[in-house]
């Protein structure tokens, strides 16, 4: 079953056409990204693409790499929105700038995962696939756990590991604060997505202006993933689609709870700034 193939109704005389993106999933990577962007794109008012080719200031037609973006965006009619996922961009420090110039009433998203659990989860990648990263060489390679923790509660700022830094998301959403307004910038926490989608993506809808669409029919609880699994209520069988066995990893690099302690507290003022720019705290730091 094609869970995006949304059952779009076209009006007469509409056109399908190219657009650059109405709204940038900017973050955060193993937080839940490709499973929003996909639960989204169920709505019949988004369209969506997930890593495009990256975009970049001042796109506009006479510029060289605009017809290259515009290539792999997918077409959309009059009243849908095209949605991009780039999971990266939350952290790098450009892209506030970059992305106003090419729309400056973009709407930006960020899912945002607990950050010990976050890096963990990349740990856990890393690890399964044998990465081994020049900057993270003691992170990828490293058996033993503890001295990648004090590698990492050591290391200055300004030379940490990627992985280590996708967990900081203070300085990322203070740099979009001060190039869009409050209202074009929306965060979701990864858990209350997980286990509540229904509510996510019904603040989604509100935060895009869309039509209300979704309801708990689109959600089926998978016990033994640990996750919610989607379905079409529009279809006879009314199928269920889960992600591949590799999503929701159980089999996770072990951590003792002294140096999740350690990781915590390291990443404790960084949370506490980030829930400060926000407004609102999350149940991270108990």
């Amino acid at each position: 079953m094609d869970i995006h193939n949304n059952n779009y109704e076209v009006k007469e005389e509409d056109v399908c056409i190219k657009t650059l993106p109405d709204c940038i999933i900017i973050g955060v990577g193993k937080s839940g990204t490709r499973e929003l962007i996909d639960y989204m794109s169920i709505h019949p008012s988004i369209v969506s693409k997930s890593n495009p080719y990256p975009l970049n200031g001042g796109l506009q037609s006479s510029n060289p790499e605009y017809s290259r973006v515009m290539r792999q965006m997918p077409c959309r009619y009059s009243d849908q929105i095209n949605t991009i996922k780039a999971d990266t961009y939350l952290q790098k420090r450009e892209k506030p700038a970059e992305i106003f110039a090419m729309n400056p009433g973009v709407k930006l998203i960020a899912i945002v995962r607990e950050p010990v659990s976050r890096l963990i989860s990349d740990l856990t990648m890393l690890t399964k696939e044998r990465q081994t990263i020049r900057k993270d060489r003691y992170i990828s390679n490293s058996k033993d756990m503890k001295k990648r923790i004090e590698y990492l509660v050591n290391i200055p700022y300004e030379n940490l590991p990627i992985q280590v830094y996708k967990s900081i998301y203070d300085d990322g959403l203070e740099r979009y604060m001060k190039v869009f307004n409050n209202d074009q910038i929306l965060v979701i926490e990864s858990n209350e997505f997980k286990y509540t989608p229904l509510n996510v993506l019904k603040r989604v809808e509100q935060f895009l202006g869309i039509k209300s669409f979704f309801s708990n029919e689109h959600f089926v609880f998978n016990k033994q993933k640990g996750f919610y699994c989607i379905r079409k209520p529009d279809t006879y069988t009314k199928t269920m689609v889960c992600y591949e066995s590799g999503r929701g990893r159980s089999n996770r690099v072990h951590v003792d709870k002294k140096d999740l302690e350690s990781l915590k507290e390291y990443f404790r003022p960084r949370t506490e700034r980030f829930f400060k720019l926000l407004g609102r705290r999350f149940d991270w730091l108990n």
